[in-house]
């Protein structure tokens, strides 16, 4: 490899293969429960006869993990972890689906009492999803969701994802085509082409020995035959019961694999630990891993060669379309000819017809040709070799276009001044989950750590757990509003003054029904530590994640219902957030500027976002209140 790998970042094919097999060597299990998994993803705990308890983690969009002793579950259960337990508790592991390279675990479970079939369907590509069907129909979804050929919500029919030819059972011959049909390198052909990946790419080419920013296409004769053979050495050595290898570079994990990794061979400072299971390093791999964020020129070039992908694959088929067109006319054209006779008996009997229609479907040779009655053989003929010239000059115009558009994704990607002469820097180290991170949460412009409640469960944990003396409760002035948390400064730090106060208040009315309501601004208010508790006054019953407030309440009026998307820099680490903008600019970078939209559009909003900020679409989601959304640059 010419360059340093890069660190693996979620689950590839061979990844989801090996938990598959895993899963598939264990007998008998039986769901004993569901959780929430400290830090975000759900557990299935599983009473298995003669192994004890193990459990399988599932986190959606990154990885999963079949391990011999139970982690850290949340505190409280989540309405889908109930849901979970609920249909599943009881049930026994039935078999696991083959996932022919596609990034998708099945998992059936059934009742000896209940003919109906438990089906648990684990989504690792993209932003992820997790959902349990019973009977054929979807009873339990964590993210609902609907494209124009799929429903994912409860209720609907279940269906799998739309798939795609699994590259593991590729022959020699259609892996030398897809080579020889590139117009990229060899990396990108092999991870995008072949549907590998980028970490399966470089392991491959690693082993094979290529330079992986060589043509594809040149040598697909010599290179697809020995890439089959290096393909079919990989897959094998997942093998029924996959070990786990988990490598650090400079003491960093940057990768786990079910196989001994080559890519990283030539690093320097690189080591590799074995585990008895590849879920053990995964594991160990994944858990502390959080998106780094990424930077707006990579975010571009991203977004550049994804629409220059799409553009040459709607290209490919419109040649394609165009060509097969051309000759189908061309061919029609030819066998009026070549059946004449056939062609003139077919017209007249059509003619002697009385009613419409006034074409005639005649079978020509093996080709189908429409006659129309109006015409003579001749016309006709030459109508047809008219329009397949017609659709020849569309066709030489498409290929010229697709032609500059592979010339245009062929080229390198153009690297600053700074960049030239630049060592290879390592992978960043993942970064660690500070504990604030599991609520809502922003730095305010004085430094202090603000927390907020996502839900009932979560707004009672900020103060029980979280509110202790000197800190501030804020409120907004708003039934049912997030319970907010402003952490006192450490020892010997400024004092905090309104202006954390009036963004706090901002936060809170920010992540409130105000939002969804589509207001300009909205009021909060804040009370010391010792104003809050659970008493409320006689017979006054208070609900779960509601608080009562005693005494003077401090008002904080006209709050703009406006927040930042962007960046922030907390002990040397670069993280998201969404928060009142000041105290984004002071603390990082602001990105857009987020206010009340249709709420209509907001799919739309979130795909625009992920598409200009390199972000994963989940990650997204957990910064942003509920409601539309409208975002202009910062």
């Amino acid at each position: 490899m010419t360059a340093t790998p890069t660190p693996k970042d979620r689950f590839t094919s061979l990844d989801t293969l090996a938990l598959v097999r895993e899963l598939r060597a264990l007998d008998r299990a039986r769901v004993d429960k569901a959780f929430d998994v400290a830090g975000g993803g759900w557990s299935l705990a599983f009473r298995v006869p003669g192994l004890g308890r193990r459990e399988l983690v599932l986190l959606p969009g990154r990885y999963g993990a079949l391990l011999p002793e139970a982690g850290d579950h949340g505190d409280e259960l989540s309405p889908f972890a109930r849901e979970l337990r609920r249909l599943l508790t009881g049930a026994t592991l039935r078999s696991v689906a083959e996932p022919s390279g596609e990034r998708l675990v099945e998992l059936s479970f059934g009742r000896a009492e209940d003919p109906s079939e438990l089906l648990v369907a684990f989504e690792i590509f993209g932003s992820g999803n997790l959902l349990v069907a019973r009977g054929g129909k979807i009873a339990a979804v964590a993210y609902p969701r609907q494209w124009a050929h799929r429903t994912v919500r409860v209720g609907a029919p279940y269906a799998r994802p739309p798939s795609r030819p699994d590259p593991w059972s590729i022959g020699t011959d259609s892996l030398r085509e897809e080579l020889a049909r590139s117009r990229t390198d060899l990396a990108s052909t092999v991870a995008a082409r072949l549907a590998l990946g980028g970490p399966i790419a470089e392991e491959l080419l690693a082993r094979g020995g290529w330079n992986p920013q060589e043509a594809a296409a040149p040598d697909a004769e010599r290179v697809g035959a020995r890439l089959h053979e290096e393909m079919a050495r990989l897959y094998d050595e997942v093998g029924e019961r996959p070990t786990g290898h988990l490598v650090r570079v400079g003491g960093v994990p940057v990768d786990a694999t079910p196989y001994p990794s080559r890519r990283w061979e030539g690093v320097e400072d690189v080591e590799t630990a074995a585990f008895p299971t590849f879920s053990e390093a995964a594991h160990e791999y994944f858990r502390a891993l959080v998106p780094a964020p990424v930077s707006p020129a990579e975010s571009e070039e991203l977004r550049t060669r994804r629409d220059l992908e799409r553009l040459v694959e709607q290209q490919r088929r419109a040649v394609e379309e165009l060509a097969n067109a051309a000759d189908s006319l061309q061919a029609q054209a030819e066998a009026i000819f070549a059946h004449y006779p056939d062609a003139e008996a077919a017209l007249a009997a059509g003619r002697a017809r009385a009613e419409p229609p006034r074409t005639v479907d005649a079978r020509l040779g093996n080709v189908s040709v429409s006659l129309s009655l109006e015409r003579s053989l001749r016309e006709s003929a030459q109508t047809l070799f008219e329009e397949s010239k017609r659709v020849q000059g569309k066709l030489a115009g498409a290929r010229s276009a697709l032609q500059e558009s592979e010339r245009r994704q062929a080229r390198p990607a153009v690297a600053g001044p700074a960049a030239e002469g630049r060592p290879s820097r390592r992978p960043s180290p993942p970064r660690k989950t500070h504990w604030f991170e599991r609520y809502r949460w922003f730095l305010s412009s004085e430094g202090a750590v603000v927390i907020a409640g996502r839900d009932a469960a979560s707004n009672d944990q900020v103060v029980k757990r979280h509110l202790k003396e000197g800190d501030i409760y804020v409120h907004a002035d708003l039934h049912g509003a997030a319970s907010v948390v402003v952490k006192h400064p450490a020892a010997g730090a400024p004092e905090l003054t309104e202006t954390t106060y009036r963004e706090a208040g901002q936060f809170a009315a920010s992540f409130s029904k105000a939002w969804r309501a589509g207001l300009a601004s909205a009021s909060a208010f804040w009370v010391t530590h010792d104003q809050v508790s659970k008493s409320g006054g006689s017979g006054e019953f208070v609900a779960r994640g509601a608080w009562v407030v005693h005494g003077t309440k401090h008002l904080l009026r006209d709050l703009p219902l406006e927040l930042a998307l962007g960046t922030v820099d907390y002990e040397g680490e670069t993280r998201w957030t969404a928060a009142p903008p000041e105290a984004v600019r002071r603390r990082g970078t602001a990105r857009f500027l987020l206010t009340p939209g249709p709420e209509r559009e907001r799919s739309d909003r979130e795909a625009d976002l992920v598409r200009e900020l390199g972000l994963d679409r989940s990650l997204l989601q957990s910064l942003l209140p509920a409601g539309g959304i409208s975002a202009r640059r910062a």
